[in-house]
């Protein structure tokens, strides 16, 4: 009788393992010349970015997301620029983690003659969801031409880590390729 109660919790576990990971989904103007381009500047996360609800507000955090994506675009021939102002490209990012609560419900066991039983109680748990997003954002037309996003179920004990190491799933297809037509 005591075996129901591990089991559901295994496959609860289960699920929220399978659920974990980040998602990357991109989006880019394809009437723009992405070859065009080839300086670039990080611009900090602005202060009102920070203040949504469940902003990363963590320094350490910037920085190392800042540290992921310069040697990314450097290898993809992207120079940096010394300042602002000498930038084709401008990289924006910012990112979320927010606490969400779901509630798995009791399950129960019917025995031979009808007779049922609770074999666990319903109970409440808590997941962590998280989202970083990079634009990349033409300096002179001052408009976003490239977005990358990447979100879902983050492990509790290092969130912003994951965060973190999906920057270079976000970046993998930038900038886009140009389609070869024949």
């Amino acid at each position: 009788m005591r075996r129901q109660p591990c089991i559901a919790g295994l496959v609860i576990a289960g699920i929220l393992a399978g659920c974990a990971g980040v998602h990357v989904s991109v989006r880019y103007d394809d009437t723009v010349d992405f070859t065009t381009y080839g300086t670039y500047r990080i611009v900090r996360p602005a202060p009102q970015q920070q203040e949504r609800r469940g902003a990363v507000r963590d320094r350490l955090f910037t920085q190392e997301v800042i540290r992921e994506i310069k040697p990314i675009l450097d290898a993809k021939g992207l120079k940096e620029a010394p300042d602002r102002d000498s930038a084709d490209l401008l990289i924006v990012f910012y990112g979320t983690i927010s606490n969400q609560r779901s509630y798995a419900p009791p399950t129960y066991h019917v025995g031979r003659r009808g007779r049922v039983w609770m074999t666990s109680p319903g109970h409440v748990y808590s997941i962590k969801k998280g989202a970083l997003v990079i634009d990349v954002v033409d300096r002179m037309k001052k408009e976003l031409v490239w977005q990358g996003v990447g979100k879902g179920v983050l492990h509790p004990g290092r969130p912003a880590a994951e965060l973190v190491a999906s920057v270079d799933e976000i970046l993998k297809d930038f900038p886009p390729q140009a389609d070869l037509a024949p």
